[in-house]
């Protein structure tokens, strides 16, 4: 069977939400968050105002892509694992605000299909590299997809660190927890000299969490804390990325 260009360019853009939708539910979650925390934010203006970037974000908590859209001066597309897609409520809302979501533990063509439509449309990507929440509340070890992304279209990375989004318990204790979003300067990673095996997009995976570890207080670091510190030393070695 034919599948016609009009059709796959449809199958392309499940993720698309209206405009209106997305700045309704913007306009909403900045008034919860600002509400629910006490809300930080720094380097709001290292954000490209246009053309095509892709916001690289640790991700300690569900909420990380809620707190985040209220300090982001531009419409996000963010990646979000399938299985809530059958939560009626957080899939309502997922799909609401213009979601990719992925199958975790495959190489998801589809999803990769949608990322490389946003990014070749000028639009803004999210992605959290570590694919999953951290359960230790600190930096977990790269997928080498968001290298495999960025190194396919020499996108523009832009770091995001989160912490504090976590504490939404300390609410029982009466206590309003401060979140902190601290937006770094953009960069571009490296481009292989020669085919880009999976331990060349491992390394480069590696270096964009460098880029996010460095905004984060070292508690927050994980496994990259030594790798930061030496970042922050000066002794860092092997590849750097490329300031915008």
């Amino acid at each position: 069977m034919t599948v016609s260009v009009s059709a796959k360019r449809r199958a392309r853009l499940s993720y698309e939400t209206s405009p209106a939708i997305y700045n309704i539910m913007r306009w909403i979650i900045s008034r919860l968050v600002r509400l629910l925390y006490r809300y930080e934010v720094q380097g709001q203006e290292n954000v490209p105002l246009e053309g095509p970037a892709i916001l690289v974000v640790n991700h300690l908590h569900l909420f990380d892509p809620v707190v985040i859209m209220p300090a982001i001066p531009r419409r996000v597309t963010p990646l979000a694992a399938a299985k809530w897609c059958k939560n009626l409520f957080i899939g309502t809302i997922l799909k609401m605000a213009g979601v990719i979501f992925v199958r975790r533990g495959e190489v998801d063509r589809q999803a990769l299909r949608a990322c490389f439509d946003v990014l070749e449309r000028g639009k803004l990507l999210a992605i959290a590299p570590e694919g999953t929440r951290s359960r230790k509340g600190s930096l977990q070890r790269a997928k080498a997809g968001v290298a495999y992304i960025a190194t396919r279209t020499n996108a523009l990375l832009v770091p995001v660190a989160v912490w504090g989004v976590e504490h939404l318990r300390d609410w029982k204790r009466l206590k309003r927890p401060t979140c902190h979003v601290v937006i770094g300067k953009p960069f571009r990673l490296p481009r292989p000299s020669g085919k880009a095996t999976g331990d060349i997009l491992q390394e480069l995976a590696d270096l964009v969490m460098l880029q996010i570890g460095a905004l984060l207080p070292p508690a927050y670091r994980g496994v990259y804390a030594e790798r930061v510190a030496a970042l922050e030393a000066g002794e860092h070695t092997g590849p750097q990325v490329i300031p915008a």
